[in-house]
């Protein structure tokens, strides 16, 4: 599997992937409990980055189970390591490894990713290999954004801007912003039985972390956004973005709403 990550592999884009990891976990803890993912359970996280999703999940499934992070980035493996120490969690591995050759030396409970599938170039396909590495009846859930639901209320000029920068410069490259309405499709073009699917978000004020995040997403972005020939650098001036999103915000009273987590959840038959 070749590397799609048009976010980038620098340390700015691991410092956004954890302050979206802090933003979405309490959205995406409460749609693994709907898809089913309780104590006790061995879980395989694919994609795992940084190890948020796993850490995460290592809390769901508590002592008595296990995650396995998978990712195919080494560097961002030893931070995931790292981190897991530090939070004294002992029932988290790492594993370095491309998906299309994944093997387990046993069948898990469960596969689950957040914002993975975006990246991939065939994920209904890649979903049916993972399927074969979870028991019968185990489950298969994926998490995605739906990213054109990011605005502010009522709307600022830099926000809305910024997210018509990113959603066309993304759409530029060949990938969908609102992949997570699709995950349900994806998991049934995987040969699937959907069970259920659900989406949350959140919002923050000009006080919250919501100007900041927007900016690294810019941040990341930006190569993909400046390729995409529709502004430039100038115009970005990403070093401001988070400083005029807050002050807009503010003078504004409006609201940031985050992009849409949504998710699908299937059981292997």
């Amino acid at each position: 599997m070749t590397d799609g990550y048009v976010m980038g592999r620098t340390s700015a884009e691991t410092e956004r992937l954890q302050l979206q990891a802090h933003i979405l976990a309490p959205h995406s803890a409460y749609l693994f409990r709907l898809a089913g993912i309780t104590s006790g359970m061995r879980v395989l996280d694919v994609g795992c980055g940084a190890g948020d999703v796993s850490m995460l999940l290592a809390e769901l499934v508590g002592p008595d189970g296990a995650v396995i992070g998978v990712d195919m980035n080494p560097t961002i493996l030893e931070s995931a390591r790292a981190r897991a120490t530090d939070a004294g969690l002992t029932n988290v591995s790492y594993l370095e490894a491309d998906l299309t050759d994944l093997r387990l030396d046993e069948q898990v409970d469960a596969v689950v990713g957040r914002l993975i599938l975006l990246h991939l170039e065939k994920p209904a396909a890649t979903i049916r290999a993972l399927s074969r590495l979870v028991r019968t009846g185990g489950v298969v859930s994926f998490q995605e954004c739906n990213l054109t639901r990011t605005r502010s209320v009522p709307p600022t000029p830099v926000v809305t801007r910024s997210m018509g920068w990113m959603i066309d410069a993304l759409r530029a490259a060949g990938l969908t912003p609102d992949l997570g309405e699709q995950t349900a499709s994806i998991l049934r073009d995987a040969g699937l039985s959907v069970e259920g699917a659900a989406a949350t978000g959140s919002a923050g004020s000009a006080e919250s972390v919501m100007p900041e995040y927007m900016e690294g997403c810019v941040r990341s972005l930006l190569p993909a956004v400046l390729a995409h020939g529709q502004v430039t650098e100038a115009e970005v001036d990403v070093d401001t973005v988070a400083e005029r999103i807050a002050r807009e915000l503010k003078e504004a009273g409006a609201m940031c709403w985050s992009p849409e987590l949504a998710a699908a959840w299937a059981r292997v038959p």
